[in-house]
């Protein structure tokens, strides 16, 4: 019997102490006047355009709350929610300090307003960050439909945004310097040398890309000789030379 007594009340004591544990716990997370963890300093790193005092209002955190108690991945979502911001992350560090991590996204053409003259800065994800003064890519979008021409608006096709994230500016070690999409059926390229590379329908540039660098790779390739190149046709290249100007 005593052994039996003596189990209970050790079982009695786990609970209570448990039960003292959690309750401090919940007062230390929840809170605020404690003042034991609680958020005192937001420091934002990573960052070069979307500025640091609007990244911590679309964060929503605030003084009062505690360190444990900052929902990580809702904030990271509230962060990805501007235009610039490609990724976010949060951090802990105790106290007192919450830190946001940014990436931000790269602008990766650039589109005129078919009204104005106003040029847009067309970034990572078909997300127009910018006008005139952002811009810093060369290469021009030409044709293609937006949701609207101010921050935030994005590209309607989102075929259009992989497209360019494919590209990544060059082709055949060359800069892309345009590329109109007016008709998603017959994507044209334009290169640095004046080239056009004729790509075809939206849905099969991937595989024509390829085929394309493939091509320049090949040793007896130059492309500097060709003023067009045309791929829209069963993996086929069709080079049209560079008229010869004789004197």
């Amino acid at each position: 019997m005593k052994e039996g007594s003596a189990k209970r009340q050790i079982a009695v004591w786990v609970f209570i102490s448990g039960g003292v544990l959690i309750a401090a716990a919940i007062v230390t997370l929840y809170t605020p006047w404690l003042q034991f963890c609680d958020v005192r300093e937001v420091v934002v790193t990573g960052n070069q355009y979307a500025t640091a005092a609007d990244l911590v209002s679309l964060s929503q955190l605030h003084r009062g709350q505690t360190v444990f108690s900052v929902p990580a991945t809702l904030t990271r979502r509230r962060l990805e929610e501007h235009p610039w911001v490609k990724k976010a992350s949060v951090h802990r560090i105790f106290p007192h300090t919450i830190q946001l991590v940014i990436e931000e996204r790269q602008v990766v053409a650039w589109s005129q307003h078919p009204s104005e003259d106003i040029r847009i800065a067309v970034a990572e994800g078909g997300v127009i960050v910018g006008r005139n003064e952002s811009i810093s890519c060369s290469l021009e979008l030409v044709g293609a439909k937006l949701s609207g021409w101010e921050f935030g608006d994005t590209l309607e096709d989102l075929r259009v945004a992989e497209l360019l994230g494919e590209l990544g500016g060059n082709v055949c070690q060359l800069s892309v310097q345009n590329i109109d999409v007016t008709d998603l059926r017959s994507i044209k390229l334009i290169l640095e040398n004046g080239t056009r590379v004729l790509l075809g329908d939206i849905a099969q540039t991937q595989d024509r890309l390829v085929a394309l660098n493939a091509l320049c790779r090949s040793r007896e390739f130059q492309v500097d000789r060709y003023e067009q190149i045309d791929i829209r046709f069963g993996g086929e290249a069709t080079l049209v030379p560079r008229k010869v100007v004789r004197r």
